[in-house]
C-alpha cells in the first residue's frame, strides 16, 4: 500500500513540474540591436502592450553583452486575431488583445423597410436599408406635397366690401371657402397748394378704383429750428451769439460780432555793432499781432593786425581784429616761453639695441644732456630638435638669447592625421555607415551614418490562405514579406458581387488580376501616403489602390492615374461604386498615356474599381 501510494506521489509531482519545463521552453524570442552596445542577439520577449491602433511595443531581457536594462522597448504591428471585421468592429490582436484594423463599412446587418408614397400632407420614403449594429441608412425622406389648390373667385371684393371664393385641392378632397377682404381705397393725392413754414395748403385725393374724393386742408409746416453755439469774436475774426435758424427757409436770428485789436504802442531802438534795434510799432495785447521790424546788429569794422610768435626770451600774439568804431578787440598777449625741459628715463642697452642715461631736452629747441650707451650683443643658449606627430608639433635645434627673447624656434605643425576612408553600406534591415583610419597611428571614428534601406517588395501574390507574400527586390536580400488580404466587395450587378483583394489580384467569381507594370500615379491635391499605385486587372475588371509593404493606404484628395493607351483599346472605363451605380470615367491622352481624374476626397474607401466595357463599333 505504502510502495502504491509512492509511486501516485511521484507521477503527480512529475505532472505539475511538465507544464514549467513547456513554459520555459516555449519563451517566445526576437533577434533586436541593442540600444546601448549596438550588438544584435536573439533575446526573450517579455511582455506586450498597445502603442496606438496599427502597433504594440513588445519588451525584450537585458543584453548579454553589455547587461544594459531589460525594459528596452520596440515596435510590432499588430498581428493574428480571427474575427471578421465588422461595421462597428476591427480584428484583436493575438499579441496584446487590442482592437486594430480598419473596419468594413460594408459588412453591416442589413434590415430592410417598405417604400412610402408621401401625400399632401405626410412625408414618405423610398425602400431602403438600415443596420442592426450601427446607424448606418439608406433612408431618403421625400417631402409632403403640399396642396395642390386651384382657386375660384365667388364674388370679388370692392374698395369697401367683401368678397369670397372656393379653393379646392387638384390631388386629395380639401376644399375652403375663404372670404376675400375688401381691398380698401387705392388713394392718389395731387397737391394743390403746397403749405409752408407759416401758411397753410391743400390738395385733392381720389380713389383709383371707385369716384370717392376729398380736399383736404394740408396744416402749415412751422419752423424746423436748428441751434447754433455762440462764437465770440478775436482780434481777426468775427463772431456771433447763440442763434436759431430754419432748415426750410432764410429765418434766423442771427447777430454778427465785429473783429478788433486792442493796440500797444512801443518806442524805436538803434541798431549797434553787436545788437539790433527796431523803428517805433504797435503790438497787440490779445493776440500775437505787431508792426515790429528788426534792424539787424551793424557788425564790427574790423581791422586785421598779423600774428607774432612768442620765443623762449620774448613775448608773442596771434592774429588778431579790432573795430574802427569801438573797442573791440581780440588781441591776447603771448609771454615769452622759456625752455620747454622734458625729462627722459635712462635706458639700459639690449643685444640689439643702444641704451642711455638719464637726460633732458627742450620741445622747442635742440637743447639735450643725452649720451649713447652701445648694444651688448646676444649671450646665446643652445637646444635640441623634437620631432613632429600626427597630434603634437616639433621643431628643429635651435638658440636662445640668456638676456632677451632672441630665439630661431619655428615650430613645425602637427602632421594632423591621414584618414582612410572605408564604408560600409546599408542593407535592407542594417545602417550604413564609413570608418575613418590613419594611416600613420591608426587612429579611427566611426560617421556619416545612412539609414537603413527596408525591403523594397515586389509584386505581392496571393498564398491561398486568405494571406499575400512578395519577395525583396534588393540584391544579397532573400527576405518574403507575408501580410493578410484585405479583401473588398462590390456589386457589379444586380444579384452579383465580386470580392477581390487589390494587394495581391485574388479575386472571387472572377480571374486573378494582373499586375500593370506600365500604370503610374500622383496627387494633384489632398495628401498620397504612397506614389506606387498598384493597378491590375484581368481583363474585365481593373483595381486601382496605393500600398506600401502590402498595407493599403488611404489618398484624400485628387489623384491622377495613368495607364498605357494600348490597355484599353476598344474599351471604355467605368466605374463601379460599391452600392453598383456604374459611371463612365472621362480621360485625356497624353503621350501615348490616357489619363483620368480619381476623386479620394469623397471615397471612405482606398480602392476603386473599374469595369472595361467593349465599345460598340459606329455604323
Amino acid at each position: 500500500m505504502k510502495k502504491w501510494l509512492i509511486r501516485c506521489l511521484t507521477v503527480l509531482a512529475m505532472v505539475c513540474l511538465i507544464p514549467g519545463i513547456v513554459l520555459k521552453a516555449a519563451a517566445e524570442t526576437t533577434t533586436v540591436r541593442c540600444k546601448n552596445c549596438e550588438s544584435v542577439e536573439t533575446r526573450e520577449i517579455l511582455g506586450y502592450r498597445k502603442y496606438d491602433s496599427n502597433s504594440h511595443r513588445f519588451y525584450v531581457a537585458e543584453c548579454k553583452n553589455c547587461h544594459n536594462d531589460g525594459n528596452v522597448s520596440y515596435l510590432k504591428v499588430h498581428t493574428g486575431g480571427t474575427e471578421t471585421p465588422t461595421c462597428t468592429t476591427g480584428k484583436t490582436c493575438e499579441k496584446c488583445g487590442a482592437e486594430y484594423g480598419e473596419k468594413d463599412p460594408n459588412n453591416h446587418d442589413l434590415v430592410h423597410h417598405d417604400a412610402k408614397a408621401p401625400s399632401c400632407t405626410e412625408i414618405g420614403w423610398d425602400a431602403y436599408d438600415t443596420c442592426s449594429r450601427c446607424d448606418y441608412t439608406t433612408r431618403k425622406e421625400l417631402p409632403a406635397l403640399n396642396h395642390d389648390l386651384r382657386q375660384s373667385v365667388i364674388t370679388a371684393p370692392t374698395c369697401t366690401e367683401t368678397g369670397w371664393a372656393y379653393v379646392k385641392c387638384s390631388r386629395c378632397d380639401y376644399y375652403d371657402t375663404p372670404v376675400l377682404p375688401a381691398l380698401k381705397h387705392d388713394l392718389r393725392q395731387r397737391v394743390i397748394t403746397a403749405p409752408t413754414c407759416t401758411g397753410e395748403g391743400w390738395a385733392h385725393v381720389a380713389c383709383s378704383r371707385c369716384d370717392y374724393f376729398a380736399t383736404p386742408l394740408l396744416s402749415a409746416l412751422n419752423h424746423d429750428l436748428e441751434q447754433h453755439a455762440a462764437k465770440a469774436p478775436t482780434c481777426t475774426e468775427i463772431g456771433w451769439n447763440a442763434y436759431e435758424a430754419c432748415s426750410r427757409c432764410d429765418y434766423t436770428t442771427y447777430v454778427e460780432l465785429p473783429a478788433q485789436h486792442d493796440l500797444e504802442q512801443h518806442a524805436a531802438k538803434a541798431p549797434t555793432c553787436t545788437e539790433i534795434g527796431w523803428n517805433a510799432y504797435e503790438t497787440c495785447s490779445r493776440c500775437d499781432h505787431t508792426t515790429y521790424a528788426e534792424l539787424p546788429a551793424l557788425n564790427h569794422d574790423l581791422v586785421r593786425h598779423e600774428a607774432k610768435a612768442p620765443t623762449c626770451t620774448e613775448i608773442g600774439w596771434d592774429t588778431y581784429e579790432a573795430c574802427s568804431r569801438c573797442d573791440h578787440t581780440t588781441y591776447a598777449e603771448l609771454p615769452a616761453l622759456n625752455h620747454d625741459l622734458k625729462q627722459h628715463a635712462a635706458q639700459a642697452p639690449t643685444c640689439t639695441e643702444i641704451g642711455w642715461n638719464a637726460y633732458d631736452t627742450c620741445s622747442r629747441c635742440d637743447y639735450t644732456t643725452y649720451a649713447e650707451l652701445p648694444a651688448l650683443n646676444h649671450d646665446l643658449v643652445n637646444h635640441d630638435a623634437k620631432a613632429l606627430t600626427c597630434t603634437e608639433p616639433g621643431w628643429n635645434a635651435y638658440e636662445t638669447c640668456s638676456r632677451c627673447n632672441y630665439t630661431t624656434y619655428a615650430e613645425q605643425p602637427a602632421l594632423n592625421h591621414d584618414y582612410q576612408a572605408v564604408t560600409v553600406e546599408p542593407t535592407c534591415e542594417a545602417d550604413g555607415y564609413t570608418i575613418f583610419t590613419c594611416s600613420r597611428c591608426k587612429d579611427s571614428y566611426t560617421a556619416d551614418p545612412t539609414d537603413k534601406l527596408g525591403h523594397q517588395f515586389g509584386a505581392w501574390s496571393p498564398n491561398g490562405t486568405g494571406s499575400q507574400s512578395a519577395s525583396c527586390l534588393r540584391d544579397g536580400c532573400a527576405h518574403t514579406g507575408s501580410t493578410d488580404c484585405r479583401k473588398f466587395t462590390f456589386r457589379t450587378a444586380e444579384g452579383e458581387t465580386l470580392t477581390f483583394c487589390p494587394v495581391c489580384g485574388q479575386a472571387e467569381n472572377a480571374a486573378q488580376l494582373e499586375k500593370i507594370e506600365a500604370a503610374t500615379a500622383w496627387a494633384i491635391s489632398g495628401s498620397l501616403s504612397a506614389e506606387d499605385v498598384t493597378a491590375r486587372t484581368n481583363g474585365e475588371y481593373l483595381s486601382v489602390a496605393f500600398e506600401t509593404a502590402g498595407s493599403l493606404t488611404q489618398p484624400t484628395g485628387l489623384v491622377r492615374l495613368a495607364l498605357p493607351a494600348g490597355l484599353l483599346e476598344g474599351k471604355k472605363l467605368v466605374r463601379i461604386a460599391p452600392d453598383g451605380t456604374q459611371t463612365e470615367m472621362p480621360f485625356e491622352t497624353e503621350r501615348g498615356k490616357l489619363i483620368y481624374t480619381l476623386d479620394f476626397a469623397n471615397s471612405a474607401l482606398p480602392v476603386m474599381l473599374f469595369r472595361l466595357v467593349p465599345q460598340t463599333a459606329a455604323l
